[in-house]
């Protein structure tokens, strides 16, 4: 190891490159298997998480539903194969600090067996228990310990004091320990007095209600159970959920999703595909150092030569030569582990929302120790095949050679890296162009809104201070008057939910005049609850018909506004004003009095589902988006919005304050957040083949010195003097694309998923790819090329 170094000491500008190619290979995947590793790999901090799961209801419009308390009731008494069940409800929570604005937190109401399922002991005080705390005689909180350190700092005795939450004092009673966030993001946990979470709706006597399916459940496997029969007997009780309740469940099935899968499902192909296009990066960058070993190795012939002539047996040379490839590869890893942390936070800051446990990426011991490993195997891998070359060096050929002969074998293995180089980056490059069309037609599609000038305010009305929907209803209707009084306001509105969120509420109707069919077969729409100033404010033009109006009261009769898209749907060629539909087969009907345009309300990637917009005021709810259309500055808004809720009440905060354009924005952001790290992978990937092709065609060059001086000399044209050497080039990029062209078909097939309004194998987007990396390609060999017009023939024979 001493002699390896010291061998790499004396040759600093090749062990300069060789480390610095090495180091950004290394540095890249460090940064990258950093999330992989926070996100994929670490366990949750479950007790035996293999038997936590996720009891999702599902139907054929709604494969991911929510629990109704009467069905999640029937699932927690007559299931035979779960230790534990438990339900929860994800809100904002209005926290009443001691000093300053109240703030929203997220947080989630939960049943007193929540913590019993997930087997996670606190680090202060207790946890809720259902032995315990099933009829709790009075209001508990357990804080994360982010909350903790929010609003008590590193107060020891935080146990037994209380905190208004949404108005209301709770006792806490426990503090997690830090990195403890489940349901993603929720930072306190509000125990339920009663057996199911609080419904969003007042919908009267709750625990038996089957028509409102409001929360989540989370379940443990007993242990004497395998998933397999813990999913059977959960349907079993499905079905005679269905066979009991044919009206409200008779097309609902259940459904158990291991937890982690659950939380890391929606990316983890995303980031599988960007561990593996780093990891394509690191094989070209091991291709070139190996090429530059290469060349290295045969400079050292004659020195290798001497050691064979000496005695030294082909094994020791071998392991001398991979020796100092390990060491150059550690040192390479060392350097590149010292920048992977600092790409690390640079990462955290590019990182998009939606992206789970992204509080736990980090440059840890795994990583580090991952990062060190991958190092050592990298050098291996690049010194195999120079190390192998070198040690078969005839002793006696060798010393009879002049210097400047060609090794055949070493210069075909240096062409077959390049070529290998050429192929990878052509995968790389055309999964980015693939990206990078999709994510410019993304950008292009029209939301069906108008984005400027709008800013959007979450609301969530403690149930504590409004129980009532009148009560929630009065607190909108001043807010809404008050708004909309100001003249620097166009516009106001709320609505729910907001746009681009996706869907939070959907459900089937019945349509008058049609004969009643199984729930299976009903119409279908995503619901939403909307004031008349919503579609103003929001910018959706209104195509036929009247908004809502304040007729449309909550004694009023039923009125409903519908999109293009269930219009198509359910009335094709008709005109849907004035047709009626009902929820229920005895309900009320609602009137369609509107008909407005399409919105991309599950994303822009997304086709316009068919919406039914009701009334706020008949189907109200205890959280809104208020949305308002000025053309003063954002920041102006915001405090006009502000003041108008504290005039109101003081003790209530909004959530999130942002502009419409940054909710179309961040509702891009994985998308654009994968076409630009792929796009950095491949313009670096695109500069090791270009170095790498320039490399080859530059020692060309020198090993044919003599060949293009005796040409020279013979009078050889410039022409029939750089055609050849630049042939050489051409034809290995062109051997690449071929390659290339053929892996980065069946590579692009796993892009698929991630494509928008382009297939995985469009034409244009290859063909353009390849003449790009030709172009590189002919400009990297051209350079090098360039040197054999200026051989002096003199000098280039002098050397016999």
């Amino acid at each position: 190891m001493r002699y390896a170094i010291r061998t790499l000491l004396k040759t600093p500008g090749f062990t300069t490159i060789a480390l610095a190619t090495i180091a950004l290979g290394i540095a890249a995947n460090t940064a990258i298997f950093s999330v992989v590793n926070a996100v994929l790999l670490r366990p949750l901090p479950f007790r035996d998480e293999a038997r936590v799961v996720r009891v999702r209801t599902t139907t054929t419009n709604e494969p991911r539903g929510n629990h109704s308390a009467g069905d999640f009731l029937d699932l927690q008494r007559s299931n035979h194969t779960l230790s534990a069940i438990a339900g929860f409800r994800g809100d904002l929570i209005a926290v009443s600090a001691t000093t300053g604005e109240p703030v929203q937190v997220p947080g989630s109401y939960v049943t007193s067996g929540f913590f019993d399922v997930l087997g996670t002991p606190p680090s202060l005080g207790r946890t809720f228990t259902a032995a315990q705390d099933a009829t709790p005689s009075e209001p508990m909180v357990v804080l994360g310990d982010t909350a903790r350190q929010k609003f008590y700092g590193t107060d020891p005795n935080v146990i037994g004091q209380r905190i208004r939450l949404n108005g209301r004092s709770h006792t806490i009673v426990g503090v997690m320990p830090p990195g403890f966030a489940w349901p993603e993001g929720s930072q306190l946990w509000i125990l339920s007095a009663k057996r199911v979470p609080p419904s969003p709706i007042d919908q009267g006597d709750q625990p038996t209600s089957r028509d409102i399916r409001y929360f989540e459940a989370v379940a443990r496997i007993a242990p004497n159970a395998s998933f397999a029969e813990a999913e059977n007997d959960l349907r079993l009780v499905a079905a005679a959920i269905r066979r009991d309740h044919p009206d409200t469940s008779g097309n609902r099935d259940v459904q158990l999703v291991p937890v982690h899968e659950d939380l890391v499902g929606n990316v983890r192909l995303a980031l599988v595909v960007l561990q593996g296009a780093v990891g394509l990066v690191l094989l070209i960058a091991c291709a070139n150092v190996s090429s530059l070993l290469i060349a290295r190795a045969t400079g050292r012939r004659r020195e290798l030569a001497i050691r064979a002539a000496l005695g030294a047996a082909r094994g020791r040379l071998l392991k001398e030569l991979l020796i100092e490839s390990s060491v150059l590869g550690v040192a390479g890893g060392l350097v590149g582990l010292l920048g992977g942390t600092w790409l690390i936070q640079l990462l955290l800051r590019m990182l998009p929302e939606g992206v789970p446990r992204a509080d736990g990426i980090k440059l840890d011991t795994t990583v580090a120790l991952v990062t060190l490993g991958a190092s050592l195997a990298t050098g291996i891998l690049f010194g195999l095949l120079p190390a192998w070359q070198a040690s078969r060096t005839d002793a006696i050929t060798a010393l009879k050679e002049a210097g400047g002969e060609r090794g055949t074998a070493r210069a075909r293995g240096r062409s077959i890296l390049v070529v290998a180089e050429v192929a990878l980056t052509l995968v790389l490059l055309v999964s980015a162009g693939l990206l990078a069309n999709s994510f410019l037609r993304l950008q292009r599609v029209n939301p069906g809104f108008a984005a400027d000038h709008v800013t959007i305010g979450t609301l969530s009305v403690p149930q504590t201070r409004y129980p009532t929907s009148k009560e929630q209803l009065a607190l909108y209707r001043r807010l809404l008057d008050g708004l909309s009084q100001r003249p620097e306001i166009q516009a106001v509105g709320v609505g729910f939910p907001g746009p681009l969120r996706g869907s939070n509420a959907s459900g089937t109707f019945y349509i008058e005049g049609r004969p009643s069919v199984n729930r299976a077969d009903q119409a279908f729409a995503h619901l939403g609850s909307v004031s008349g100033g919503y579609f103003a404010a929001m910018g959706i033009p209104l195509l036929a018909g009247r908004t809502f109006t304040e007729s449309d009261r909550q004694d009023g009769e039923g009125a409903g506004i519908v999109s293009v898209a269930l219009a198509r749907r359910y009335w094709p060629g008709q005109n849907p004003i004035g047709k009626r539909l009902r929820f229920e087969p005895t309900g009320p009907w609602v009137t369609v009095v509107g008909l407005v345009g399409d919105v991309r309300q599950l994303g822009l990637h997304e086709e316009p589902p068919p919406l039914l917009y009701m009334p706020y005021q008949q189907f109200p709810l205890p959280f809104t988006n208020v949305t308002v259309r000025s053309a003063l500055a954002e920041g102006a808004v915001t405090s006009v919005l502000r003041s108008q809720l504290a005039a109101i009440d003081p003790d209530l905060p909004f959530g999130d304050l942002m502009t419409l354009k940054s909710v179309v924005d961040r509702s891009v952001d994985q998308p654009r957040f994968r076409t630009l790290l792929i796009g950095i992978f491949a313009i670096l990937a695109l500069v090791l083949a270009a170095v790498g092709l320039y490399g080859l065609i530059s020692y060309s060059v020198t090993q044919r010195t003599r060949e293009i001086g005796i040409r020279v000399a013979l009078g050889a044209q410039p022409r029939q003097v750089l055609v050849p050497v630049l042939r050489e080039g051409v034809l290995l990029a062109l051997a690449g694309v071929g390659v290339g062209l053929v892996g980065a078909l069946a590579a692009t097939r796993i892009l698929g998923a991630f494509l928008f309004g382009v297939g995985a194998t469009d034409p244009l987007t290859f063909s353009a790819v390849s003449m790009v990396l030709l172009v590189v390609a002919f400009v990297a060999s051209y350079v090098p090329s360039r040197r054999a017009l200026r051989v002096d023939p003199l000098a280039a024979l002098r050397a016999e």
